[in-house]
């Protein structure tokens, strides 16, 4: 055997890994995270670890170490008992404790130290969800490596369109891309408040590239593929603290490191792309993979509810609840995508309406309605309650006449008898509020009150940290030595007469997301922490103007417009300039079709809603003084995208019911005008074929006897169609009747 210089070699396929970051070091989930950290927590009733390590074993990871400091021993014990642990798992999963880090920099720098990452590897936080298989990813980063020697880290976006529930609203990033090779030439990120006008980068960015991408419609999904020069970086530079903001931005802006970063884009062109072996399809240059999916990462409770309406309108698809990664709760799906576990009880007259999970052993009283939320295992909801947009964790108890609206409680959170908890509050576990209380928004609700040690710096402070030389957390009950012995220490005037737990005082250190935020005036820093939060719009923020140049009296008065609207108003707003862009730029009904999917995907818009809205806005482009010719031009320009939002008979009664909405409330209109448009209006959806004859005669039969709420001179206008409809009808069913009669004569004869 020839063992001399000309042996072949051969080279073994190295094994991949990861290292998942636990702690984000900062205290936007405060205080749902006193207990456990942020991981564990769950989305859509599983720890949001689950999903981040099924997507690593689904990309092919061997080894994944998961950095901790926050709670590492009851993330330590998760582990143990989880499906990782077992001998048949084909992933090895790792726990190690980074007790003296205070940034994500000091967590790499320990990796680093540890030796335990030598080859490329997978980068990503704890609470990433996506559906992806990352491998062939992989493979086109080690091969774009060796193409590009100083190549170290390959980034993965997700584009979102402007509006869109998971498109962070509390900062505002513009990306600079090469779109021949996908190669990050610039980032520029700052916080959404105060508002920045201008974004400086270096001339060089668009003077030494043929094209360069300014992209501010991507979002970071927290997951990278990096070489190990990544975490070397981070121990030679102590400067480097987060990852964006320091290493990525000063990766970018070195001239003497001389590294380069790609991004993979996803749901939009993306240069790295390969085959179903991740095998190069270009004979030169950059690999090139063509690769879509989802990716998404909860960086906050705005983002948390985001990711979760997601999963549960499969958007994440197979990854949705009657799919759940590991061996968690089995649910049924439902339409309105309703996802129920076997043994919840619904009383008679409880509503469970759309977009729902409902946890084992759950219950729903009678008049209690449930939308758009979350409910844990053994939660109970009281008589004539409503959860609405809103996460319960397990065993909540929630009274009579209760209101929750678009928040998140905690384990045995307590619930009492007439209570209203308004949008984008956070109640910590075993807290009890009530009876006869409003919780205002944004209010956050600890069981335990934090104390922090004089003097120690609050933007240190990671998320949920349980070092003892930081701080010290406060039991609810008295003790000898509590100086308020004696005293009802419980804030009652928030949390009711019969409450338990305190106002999560400190307001403005979760709020900045970065130790060296360069905003820090306590106004700054609430309206961040509320665009951090579920429930928030950018009406929260009231955008105050930065220094910079650029500003104009006119974009301020759009601001304060802007910023006093609410959801809703946003939405129609949106539609209005959708329908008027479609008709001004003479779109297709295929392109205003793609567009207004996009809006109601953004706003999460039910059918129905969608339905009222594109109908309205197309009726108000008729020409009135063009009636006829011009409601005929309209309608069968929009037909085709009406009627995608009819289904059944029930959608075309409700069609005919915003046509008559519309004939009788449209300001500006005469009496004549209103009869005259409204059978034009029926008869021309009857001629589409959008609105059947039978739905039509129905609507006029159920309108007559509905005379205090429907326009009774436009029920009878409408007379002579439906005359003519039953008419047409009793004509079928004749030639039908001497059809048989023929066919029956035909028989005998035979």
């Amino acid at each position: 055997m020839d063992t001399g210089s000309g042996s072949t070699k051969v080279e073994e396929k190295e094994e991949l890994k990861a290292v998942v970051l636990a702690d984000t070091f900062d205290e936007l989930f405060q205080p749902m995270t006193q207990n456990r950290p942020r991981s564990l927590l769950p989305l859509c009733n599983v720890p949001m670890i689950e999903y981040t390590l099924e997507m690593l074993a689904l990309s092919g990871v061997v080894e994944a170490f998961i950095m901790c400091k926050a709670h590492a021993d009851k993330l330590t014990a998760y582990i143990k008992q989880s499906q990782w642990a077992r001998g048949h798992a084909q992933m090895k999963v790792f726990v190690r404790t980074v007790r003296h880090a205070t940034t994500i920099g000091d967590a790499l720098r320990a990796v680093d130290e540890s030796s335990a990452i030598m080859t490329d590897f997978i980068l990503c936080t704890g609470i990433v969800v996506s559906n992806m298989n990352l491998s062939k990813i992989v493979a086109a980063h080690v091969a774009n490596k060796k193409r590009d020697g100083n190549h170290i880290m390959t980034m993965l976006l997700q584009e979102t369109t402007p509006g869109h529930r998971r498109q962070v609203k509390s900062d505002e990033s513009v990306y600079f891309i090469d779109p021949s090779s996908s190669r990050l030439l610039a980032l520029n990120s700052h916080a959404a408040v105060p508002r920045v006008r201008t974004t400086v980068i270096q001339p060089e960015v668009i003077t030494a590239h043929a094209e360069v991408e300014v992209r501010a419609d991507l979002t970071d999904t927290c997951v990278a593929i990096c070489t190990p020069d990544v975490l070397a970086l981070f121990t030679e530079n102590f400067d480097y603290h987060i990852m964006r903001r320091d290493f990525i931005h000063g990766i970018l802006e070195s001239d003497i490191l001389g590294k380069t970063i790609y991004a993979h884009v996803l749901g939009g062109s993306s240069s790295i792309t390969g085959d179903a072996d991740g095998e190069l399809l270009a004979g030169e240059g950059l690999a090139f993979v063509s690769h879509s999916g989802y990716a998404a990462c909860v960086t906050d409770t705005a983002a948390y509810d985001a990711i979760s309406r997601d999963l549960i309108g499969r958007w994440a698809y197979p990854l949705c609840p009657d799919n759940n990664p590991g061996s968690y709760e089995a649910y049924s799906y439902s339409r309105g995508a309703v996802y129920k576990a076997s043994s919840v009880r619904l009383d008679r007259e409880s509503r469970v309406e759309h977009h729902v999970i409902l946890g084992a052993d759950s219950r729903v009283a009678g008049q209690a309605s449930i939308a758009d939320s979350v409910l844990g295992a053994r939660c109970s909801i009281g008589e004539n309650s409503a959860v609405r947009g809103s996460h319960l964790f397990g065993d909540v108890r929630v009274g009579r006449n209760a209101v929750i609206e678009g928040s998140v409680l905690g384990e045995r959170v307590t619930v009492l008898d007439n209570v209203v908890i308004e949008r984008g509050c956070l109640i910590g576990d075993d807290v009890t509020v009530g009876p006869n209380v409003r919780v205002s928004a944004f209010t956050r609700i600890a069981r335990r009150r934090m104390r922090r040690k004089i003097g120690s710096p609050e933007s240190m402070h990671d998320d949920d940290s349980d070092d003892d030389e930081e701080n010290t957390w406060a039991d609810a009950e008295r003790t000898e030595s509590d100086p308020l012995d004696g005293l009802d220490q419980f804030d009652r005037q928030a949390v009711g007469a019969e409450g338990v737990g305190y106002v999560w005082g400190n307001a403005t250190a979760d709020a900045g997301s970065d130790a060296d935020s360069e905003y820090s005036d306590d106004d700054t820093d609430q309206r961040l922490r509320h665009l951090h939060t579920l429930g928030s719009t950018m009406a929260d923020a009231a955008y105050p103007e930065s220094d910079g140049e650029g500003s104009a009296d006119e974009d301020d008065d759009e601001d304060n417009e802007l910023a006093h609207l609410s959801p809703q108003e946003e939405f129609e707003r949106e539609l209005y300039l959708t329908i008027k862009r479609a008709c001004d730029d003479n779109l297709s009904a295929s392109k205003a079709s793609l567009e207004l999917k996009s809006l109601r995907m953004s706003y999460n818009k039910e059918q129905d809603e969608m339905r009222a809205g594109v109908v309205q806005e197309v009726l108000r482009t008729i020409d009135m003084d063009a009636l006829a010719d011009s409601a005929s031009r309209t309608l069968r320009r929009w037909g085709p995208v009406i009627a995608e939002y009819i289904g059944d008979g029930r959608d075309q009664l409700d069609l005919v019911d915003i046509l008559e909405r519309h004939c009788a409330l449209e300001h500006g209109l005469v009496d004549a005008t209103r009869t005259r448009l409204f059978v034009r209006l029926v008869y021309l959806m009857y001629q589409l074929d959008i609105v059947e004859d039978v739905a039509i005669i129905a609507w006029h039969n159920r309108a007559q006897k509905r005379a205090g709420e429907v326009n009774q001179e436009l029920v009878r206008a409408l007379e002579p169609v439906v005359d003519g409809l039953n008419e047409s009808d009793d004509e079928s069913d004749e030639d039908s009747g001497s059809d048989d009669e023929t066919d029956d004569g035909s028989d005998e004869s035979e």
